[in-house]
């Protein structure tokens, strides 16, 4: 009678579970495992089975309980191994569940451990045909092109493909996600063409498959908003945006993250358009479902204070601007902690809106400990530490502390050349800088050389033989040097070289003052 009453109990644990009552689900499971437990023989491959039907339902109840779907499911592959051997197909499944809770993780290495040899005996017991080589392929290459490695990827994506074709219609949803994948990777290549062809290619089958109203064409039209947006194309990209919100305010509770991300999209845009009243209207509208979907304290309210934040800066509002940042770095740091990126952000981006009110020392404190943060998390070699020694060499300047700006940006000038090379704009700007701190302290020698030094990467990087206004720029500054040193010969050639350029660029001489742009990185 037990084997029949499990029988039973699992059935009823999979009609609770297609129900969508996966807390039932599992004490169902639970039960049947205690019953199985109790019963004479060798039990294994039974007890196999239940444990990975709790690790699914586990999975698919809350990513809180990723640690005890892994318990269940590493239990169940023991049993398995042990009953079965270790090319079953039910090890094989064990196994490709094992890497969805491991991508579930974002820890995409792991994932692809067990999807591999997941799919070698796929491969060996079911053959390159069949659709449980096919989910696994597609698996893999979704944490191939996580990590990166697109041909490998885009391979597995087509071997799930050439499945699909010929075990599904033409027109599935599953197809339709993989060619979305496919074009997502050719779009990080800047393959633009394919990339488009193959989004379009992919809301048609999805349209075809699953109809207008569905959560999942929503999903391709923002994919295809993104794309769009890339490219700069704002009223494509709205447009596929505000398809993709219609839909999902149809098919969605109101509160669903999906929403306030294409709220938070369009809101975007409308930042990037300049009409920044209609860019906070929309974030607010986002922040307010957030916060009826997750209460006062969620990592999602903190991206969207910070957004805020920054729409207001730019509106030119500081007042407003620094009450929405200094509310983000507040749920940032009890969420993520004093050492996360995220927090070195909201505090460049308030250390900047400090600065320019001319509270100059507290944002230098705001940029130290940015910078703190950032070599901790990245290196001591990395633009943003970069970055972020500009802007408290900035503030130094502004101080007049001549010798601590200095060693920032001969830091940052080290780091720059290390990261960028020896030729890229911001080294140039950088060896500017240093060449104003020098002839601020009177050290003309050395701003001589910085200003040269400057001057030199501005030729190579400027148009039409280095006559740009930077360059115009720079050489009032080393006439500028000449003249303190009565050189007036060499003096009055770089004038006369800058005022040519000043005459064939149309740009007058005083709107060239580099002020000190800060980062806000």
């Amino acid at each position: 009678a037990q084997p029949i009453v499990v029988a039973l109990t699992h059935n009823i644990g999979n009609i609770k579970y297609r129900l969508g009552d996966l807390g039932e689900a599992i004490l169902t499971y639970k039960l049947a495992l205690s019953k199985i437990q109790t019963m004479e023989g060798d039990q294994r491959i039974l007890l196999g089975t239940t444990l990975n039907c709790l690790g699914v339902l586990c999975y698919h109840k809350s990513p809180d309980d990723a640690e005890l779907a892994m318990m269940y499911f590493q239990e169940a592959l023991e049993m398995q191994i042990s009953a079965l051997g270790s090319d079953h197909e039910a090890v094989a499944t064990t196994l490709n569940n094992l890497g969805r809770v491991h991508v579930q993780r974002e820890d995409f290495t792991h994932a692809l451990i067990f999807y591999e040899e997941a799919l070698q005996i796929r491969k060996l017991r079911l053959g390159i045909d069949s659709v449980d080589y096919a989910a696994t392929a597609f698996n893999a290459g979704q944490s191939l092109h996580k990590q990166g490695d697109f041909d490998r990827a885009i391979q597995l994506y087509y071997d799930f493909l050439r499945v699909a074709k010929t075990q599904f219609s033409q027109d599935h949803r599953d197809i339709a996600v993989v060619l979305s994948g496919i074009a997502q990777i050719h779009q990080e290549r800047k393959e633009y063409e394919q990339a488009l062809r193959l989004y379009e290619e992919s809301l048609r089958v999805g349209r075809a498959a699953l109809g207008e109203d569905h959560s999942e064409v929503a999903m391709l039209l923002n994919r295809m908003g993104n794309f769009h947006f890339e490219r700069d194309d704002l009223d494509r990209a709205l447009r596929a945006y505000e398809s993709g919100l219609k839909i999902e305010k149809n098919v969605l509770e109101d509160t669903h993250p999906n929403i306030t991300v294409t709220i938070g999209n369009i809101g975007e845009i409308y930042r990037q358009r300049g009409d920044f009243d209609s860019a906070i209207q929309l974030y607010q509208e986002a922040l307010r479902l957030q916060k009826k979907r997750y209460g006062e304290s969620h990592i999602d309210i903190a991206s969207t204070l910070n957004a805020i934040g920054l729409v207001y800066d730019q509106k030119g509002d500081m007042d407003h601007a620094m009450k929405y940042l200094q509310d983000a770095l507040v749920l940032r740091r009890n969420i993520l902690g004093d050492e996360h990126l995220d927090v070195s952000a909201t505090l460049t981006y308030l250390g900047t809106i400090l600065y320019r009110k001319n509270m100059v020392s507290t944002a230098t404190q705001l940029f130290n400990e940015a910078l703190v943060i950032r070599t901790s998390q990245l290196g001591s070699d990395h633009r943003d530490v970069a970055f972020t020694l500009y802007n408290i060499g900035l503030c130094h300047q502004l101080q007049g502390c001549y010798k601590e700006a200095i060693e920032c940006y001969k830091e940052t000038l080290r780091v720059e050349e290390s990261v960028l090379g020896g030729d890229h704009k911001d080294v140039s700007m950088t060896m500017f800088k240093l060449g104003e701190v020098y002839k601020a302290s009177g050290d003309f020698s050395m701003a001589l050389s910085s200003f040269r030094n400057a001057l030199r990467v501005e030729r190579d990087n400027g148009d039409g033989g280095g006559d740009s206004a930077s360059v115009a720029r720079t050489l009032t500054e080393i006439g500028n040097i000449h003249l303190a040193q009565g050189d007036v010969g060499l003096m009055m050639e770089a004038f006369n070289q800058a005022a040519r350029i000043f005459r064939s660029t149309g740009v007058s001489p005083g709107s060239l003052m580099v002020a000190g742009q800060l980062y806000a990185f």
